[in-house]
């Protein structure tokens, strides 16, 4: 099966987390808007701590409006885009009906970097993006 997400490839970076749910009524951009609106107090101090850490070099550290990105979107697949100066990023939500009102729920991050910035920040955040957000999905959606 084809997904919009792949015109985008190649990329620098790519990861796959999938999550079986029963009776979802989200849409695929309202998956990414409750995704990234998850803000417990553990993720803000995560992110506090990492704002201090790359404003020097450049890096955004300020919240955006999510709804903002979204680039494409039907009834199966949502695509966010989020460009800086140092990397450009994808989130994807991509969901597989299955029997008995039960669904997968994928969701594929797509990294390019445009610097060596974009590449030093990425593999410093990488481990804490392999863990986070598969939690966030379950947390979100379970």
């Amino acid at each position: 099966m084809t997904k919009k997400i792949d015109k985008y490839l190649p990329v620098d970076y790519c990861d796959t987390f999938s999550i079986e749910v029963t009776g979802n009524k989200l849409s695929p951009g309202d998956i990414i808007l409750k995704v990234f609106a998850h803000n417990p107090a553990w993720l803000q101090l995560l992110y506090k701590i990492r704002a201090c850490f790359v404003k020097p070099f450049g890096i955004e550290t300020e919240p955006f409006k999510t709804k903002d990105f979204i680039i494409e979107e039907d009834a199966r697949e949502a695509i966010m885009q989020k460009d800086d100066k140092h990397l450009l990023f994808y989130v994807d939500v991509f969901i597989t009906s299955m029997l008995a009102d039960k669904q997968i729920i994928e969701v594929t991050t797509l990294v390019k970097y445009h610097n060596w910035v974009g590449k030093a920040y990425f593999f410093c955040i990488k481990p804490f993006h392999r863990i986070i957000v598969p939690m966030v999905l379950k947390k979100t959606l379970n």
